[in-house]
């Protein structure tokens, strides 16, 4: 029995497939998490082979790590640029997250999914974290923010601020009135980050 061409075309283009079959995963990542993807489905979705994803990413492991690090290409640009404005720092992390929202979903899942055991590309992953570990102690030493606050609880706090309402849009509504995914609701979290950073940088100028 012939294949179909759509299940050849790709394999004769290698740069082309991979782009086919990234962006299908993205989606079945993104929908699903790491433990329910299929790597079934996303063959049908990217309408190729399950032998051609194997061919060119080896494992489901793989292919997740490529799609993590495609999906956070905005959250490390948006690093390369951190305010030493401490309102400015939290609501800008926010205004980040929401057009990337394929990016908070895998997370979500990624937290409710893998336990217990390393996550792809742990490595890579916490040397980013650590970095931006450093951007916060920097601050600190620069009295932009307390001294006094564990840089790392401060890190994990920026972190929740920004994807809390997002990746849980409907308790976002119950508490608010207003869902996560509301244009409203953006403007009134990014009004109340900044007010947040200004009492924090007033701590610092207290002292």
């Amino acid at each position: 029995m012939k294949k179909s061409r759509a299940l050849e075309q790709p394999s004769r283009e290698p740069a082309r497939a991979r782009k086919i079959i990234l962006e299908a995963a993205c989606k079945e990542f993104s929908a699903n998490g790491f433990a329910g993807a299929r790597i079934d489905e996303i063959a049908s979705r990217a309408k190729v082979s399950k032998q051609l994803i194997v061919h060119h990413f080896k494992s489901k492991e793989r292919l997740y790590f490529e799609v993590y690090e495609i999906l956070s290409q905005p959250s490390l640009q948006w690093e390369d640029y951190l305010s030493d404005d401490p309102g400015a720092l939290m609501a800008d992390r926010f205004l980040s997250r929401i057009p990337h929202l394929e990016h908070v979903r895998l997370l979500t899942w990624e937290a409710a999914g893998i336990r217990n055991r390393a996550l792809p590309g742990e490595g890579e992953r916490q040397e980013r974290i650590t970095r931006f570990g450093r951007s916060i102690r920097l601050l600190q030493d620069a009295g932009r923010l307390p001294k006094g606050m564990n840089y790392r609880m401060l890190h994990l706090a920026i972190i929740a601020l920004a994807n809390y309402p997002l990746a849980f849009s409907e308790g976002t509504r119950l508490i608010t009135g207003h869902s996560g995914m509301d244009p409203r609701f953006h403007r009134k979290w990014t009004k109340f980050l900044r007010q947040l950073g200004k009492v924090l940088l007033t701590a610092v100028e207290r002292k």
